[in-house]
């Protein structure tokens, strides 16, 4: 176990550090501002689910399934299932997976929008007057403060399930 135990607290660390260096924002250029917001939130994302990838299969280790390849809490509730085994571990990620107001859904879906950015439709405006002529600049604090709030979550669910797993 200490090796993906290792793996999910180093991406955690990285996802740390990006939320660190996302203070500096304020000293980009104002043309580089949205690609450097956009660059760290799309990699704090990034390892935010790798540590949750990471997480999958110290849970597998812990239960003691033979190695396979898990991209879901699903999967490898499916492999478990096969194998005869039941994970009651896997129950608290697939219930946040389900709600669809949880942080872990709203995580999920940031991280599905970094792959397959949903399409928009731009709304053609007739009055040009009444055209927005320059893009609103996103919120860039905003962004960083539900980047942390999705970390600080993350961490406490993995201490919360760490401390569970110990006891099977």
């Amino acid at each position: 176990m200490a090796s993906f135990a290792s793996r999910t607290m180093q991406k955690l660390y990285s996802a740390r550090l990006l939320l660190q260096h996302f203070d500096q924002v304020d000293q980009q250029d104002e043309l580089v501002r949205p690609a450097f917001i956009s660059a760290h939130a799309d990699a704090v994302v990034f390892h935010l689910q790798g540590a949750l990838q990471a997480l999958l299969y110290e849970i597998a280790e812990t239960a003691r399934m033979p190695q396979g390849e898990w991209k879901t809490a699903a999967d490898l509730q499916r492999a478990a299932e096969d194998q005869g085994r039941v994970i009651p571990h896997l129950n608290q990620i697939l219930e946040l997976e389900k709600d669809s107001f949880s942080w872990l859904s709203q995580l999920n879906r940031r991280y599905r929008d970094c792959w397959l950015p949903e399409l928009k439709q731009v709304e053609t405006v007739n009055d040009t007057s009444a055209a927005q002529l320059i893009p609103l600049a996103s919120d860039s604090v905003s962004e960083q403060q539900q980047l942390n709030s999705w970390l600080e979550s993350l961490q406490a669910f993995i201490r919360d399930l760490r401390q569970t797993m110990q006891e099977f």
